[in-house]
């Protein structure tokens, strides 16, 4: 049975939106909360989140054979990233994701980025900023569900919030988290992921003092990158005034019911 997925991944594909390597899909097919349709000219399959839906990945060669009669019983969640400059080319598959998939453009993130100068690091007082710490997780992580979005915004795990450890940046008082802000270093690229100052800490200048200390912490970062929902004019307009341009990249986010 692997070897027939493996042929069909290595086929190629003219609509996916999974970038592992062969062998690294092969892991994830074989794990007990996926589901699979192996189709002629599409590979699918859809992981149990920890919610109520089903992140769907695909692999799709002819998109117009696709039989869209599958997993009918979930609620799917899909990502699919597209280049503007191609968007003329992915509005007729978006368009067959709606109209024969079913799915409904729930929101699109473009993503924002900042190169930055070799003189980035500055003498500035970050002492009441510190590093997450074992025990802060599970805090973070439900601050992160309270007031962040299930769908759209991929919620961490604990675990996956203790290998970011080293990049994330908390401001507490009187031993609690009021402020966050969580980055994932990749090369000399540094991700916005997450960050957020508690409604009643605002107006103290906190996330100000967290985006510069995450802009200064580290000498190897040359560009940083940050993906915001097109709905959230405020944190666009934030990232302009900081530098910030769009890239050119758009994720769509696609839900069925």
């Amino acid at each position: 049975m692997e070897e027939k997925y493996l042929k069909q991944i290595q086929r190629g594909a003219k609509c996916a939106n999974f970038y592992d390597s062969s062998r690294e899909v092969l892991t994830r097919l074989k794990q007990r909360t996926t589901l699979i349709e192996n189709q002629s000219h599409a590979l699918l399959f859809v992981e149990k989140s920890r919610y109520d839906f089903w992140r769907c990945y695909f692999y799709i060669q002819d998109i117009a054979k696709v039989n869209w009669a599958i997993f009918k019983e979930k609620a799917l969640i899909a990502e699919i990233v597209v280049r503007n400059s191609k968007i003329e080319k992915w509005k007729s598959i978006l368009t067959v994701f709606e109209k024969d998939g079913a799915f409904k453009i729930y929101d699109a993130y473009m993503r924002f980025a900042k190169e930055l100068p070799e003189d980035t690091i500055k003498d500035i007082d970050y002492s009441n900023i510190q590093t997450s710490r074992e025990e802060d997780l599970a805090t973070i992580q439900q601050l992160i569900e309270t007031n962040f979005n299930f769908y759209s915004d991929k919620i961490p795990s604990v675990d996956e919030l203790k290998s970011l450890t080293k990049s994330t940046f908390l401001i507490k008082e009187k031993g609690e988290i009021v402020a966050f802000f969580i980055t994932e270093k990749k090369g000399t690229t540094l991700e916005f992921r997450y960050w957020l100052v508690l409604e009643q800490y605002r107006g103290r200048r906190y996330g100000e003092r967290l985006i510069n200390r995450v802009l200064t912490h580290d000498p190897e970062i040359r560009r940083v990158t940050s993906w915001i929902s097109q709905k959230n004019k405020s944190v666009i307009l934030a990232h302009k005034k900081l530098g910030f341009k769009e890239d050119g990249l758009t994720n769509y986010i696609l839900y069925r019911k």
